[in-house]
C-alpha cells in the first residue's frame, strides 16, 4: 500500500501580500522610469492649437500635476 504526500507551501502570515505590494512597487518603478526616459529622449510633448504633435514625438502628455511626472499616452509608432 502506497501512501501519497501532499506538498503543501508554508508561507508566512501576508506572504502572498508582500509578493504583491513589491510586484507592484517594480511595476510603478518600471512606469516611472519609462516616463522619464521618453521625456529625457523628446518622444513626449503637448500638442499645438490643431491638436498635433512635433514630428520627433511618439506620445502625448495628457496631464500635468505640480511635483510628479506627467501622464503620457501613445499617439504613434516612430518611423526611422
Amino acid at each position: 500500500m502506497t501512501k501519497s504526500k501532499k506538498t503543501e507551501k508554508s508561507e508566512a502570515p501576508g506572504g502572498d501580500e508582500k509578493v504583491a505590494a513589491e510586484q507592484e512597487s517594480a511595476e510603478d518603478a518600471a512606469e516611472r522610469k519609462f516616463v522619464e526616459d521618453t521625456l529625457i529622449r523628446g518622444e513626449a510633448a503637448e500638442p499645438d492649437d490643431e491638436g498635433k504633435l512635433p514630428g520627433e514625438a511618439t506620445h502625448e502628455i495628457v496631464e500635468e500635476h505640480e511635483g510628479e511626472l506627467p501622464t503620457i499616452r501613445r499617439r504613434r509608432f516612430k518611423a526611422f
